[in-house]
């Protein structure tokens, strides 16, 4: 499932009128239902459909029926979402509970969005335009012409239409349209084994055809853009006396850190689905649950070091683009990756020293986190780890290979362009040391 977003533009005054009015209409049902399912304390949808929609039919006789389901949904996920609030408030201990202030219950004060369920709308072409065509009520149609851009055409063909969005942001009016595409996943017998860290995804290219495994790393700067927003806020909440213009500017950087770190996200799992896709490799990495260190820390501060990176957003964006390129996701536990030697399997919490691996069983010295991408192939029953001559080798079960392991040079196995000048980038590494 994917959103585009494009621009919209009214065809007549009329069009753009009737927008507004269904932008009211429909911000005050929103309201009537959500009154009506906090004085009941509803929580299931079958139950707010029971007490929302007949009261809200009759009110508003004039919109499309399924304006008002989708009104009805909203509000009860905003009290779904305040009783969870609510819920983790009551669990706080009474010292921590006094604290914290009790969460408002829910309310809607200003609203520029329009749920469109699937039967309200479809796309029509008229002289070579695509055309929204929006059912408002019985014979009303509100129409719009659909700026055509290059990535949402390339996402139309062959998608099926969802529940989708219009957007209303000052004079501006936007359609967030959301598309569903099948996709065939094939398997395929190359692999690309991913390490996450603070710093770098770490990865091990293994490619088959030619023998060869490749380790890189592509180096970002997400914790360096979360520790400098860190130092901003703290800055504002010391200095900044006035509350809502404190509020306004936690609010305002708030949004630039985040628009800032999806950047980032998006051009790593790009890179790393195009290096996918170029050499017919199918991605291993950590499970969801071995990604973040658990237990006590020392301090507040490598708490929050350690926690900059957002690893579930990371792994569901990139599996997303791995699927769309007809590619298979696999995941492996990487429990102890990090501590235990690729070689001969000893595990010891003194072998990681710092960035650099040491065996104090057989002597092996590598990358700390090129040892975590030796592990995953080794876990992946692909093959075991060894060496000859003092050069790393990787000997296949499934394919009776026997793959020589080599460090990337400066550039990335795939064309860079793909990074478009931000800093993201492919690390320089030093050369594997000889045992």
């Amino acid at each position: 499932m994917k959103t585009v977003k494009v621009k919209l533009i009214p065809l007549t005054k009329d069009d753009k009128n009737q927008l507004l009015s269904l932008l009211n209409d429909y911000t005050s049902m929103i309201k009537e239902a959500l009154d009506v399912i906090v004085r009941n304390d509803t929580r299931s949808r079958k139950k707010a459909h029971k007490i929302c929609y007949q009261v809200l039919r009759k009110r508003y006789p004039h919109l499309h029926n399924k304006f008002v389901q989708e009104a009805y949904k909203r509000a009860l996920a905003m009290y779904r979402s305040y009783r969870r609030l609510l819920n983790k408030w009551r669990k706080l201990p009474e010292m921590k509970r006094k604290k914290i202030s009790h969460p408002s219950p829910p309310k809607v004060k200003e609203n520029n969005v329009i749920e469109l369920h699937i039967d309200t709308y479809k796309l029509e072409k008229m002289h070579g335009f695509l055309i929204l065509k929006v059912s408002k009520s019985s014979g009303v149609f509100l129409k719009f012409l659909i700026l055509k851009y290059n990535h949402a055409i390339r996402s139309l063909n062959g998608a099926n239409l969802g529940n989708s969005k219009i957007l209303i942001d000052k004079n501006n009016v936007y359609l967030l349209l959301t598309i569903r595409r099948n996709v065939e996943v094939n398997v395929h017998k190359n692999k690309l084994f991913i390490d996450v860290n603070e710093n770098s995804v770490d990865c091990l290219l293994v490619d088959y055809d030619k023998n060869k495994a490749t380790l890189f790393s592509i180096r970002h700067d997400i914790r360096k853009i979360r520790t400098n927003y860190r130092r901003i806020r703290k800055s504002i909440q010391m200095k900044v006396k006035n509350p809502y213009l404190q509020k306004k500017l936690l609010a305002k950087y708030g949004y630039r850190e985040r628009k800032r770190v999806e950047d980032r996200l998006k051009k790593i799992t790009t890179l790393l689905a195009e290096i996918g896709k170029q050499y017919n490799a199918d991605l291993i990495r950590e499970k969801p649950s071995d990604l973040k260190l658990n237990g006590k820390r020392k301090s507040k501060q490598l708490n929050y070091r350690l926690s900059t990176f957002p690893y579930r957003k990371f792994i569901t964006c990139l599996d997303y683009k791995f699927y769309e390129r007809k590619l298979n996701v696999d995941k492996e536990n990487s429990r102890n990756t990090s501590i235990t030697c690729p070689v001969c399997g000893y595990i010891n919490k003194k072998n990681r020293v710092r960035d650099l691996f040491i065996c104090k069983k057989c002597g092996f010295t590598f990358n700390i986190h090129y040892v975590a991408c030796l592990n995953l192939f080794s876990r992946s029953n692909d093959g075991i780890v060894t060496i000859r001559s003092g050069r790393l080798f990787l000997i296949s079960r499934k394919t009776a290979h026997v793959v020589t392991v080599n460090v990337a040079p400066n550039d990335a196995p795939i064309n860079n362009d793909v990074l478009r000048e931000k800093p993201v980038h492919i690390s320089k590494i030093l050369k594997i040391p000889k045992i």
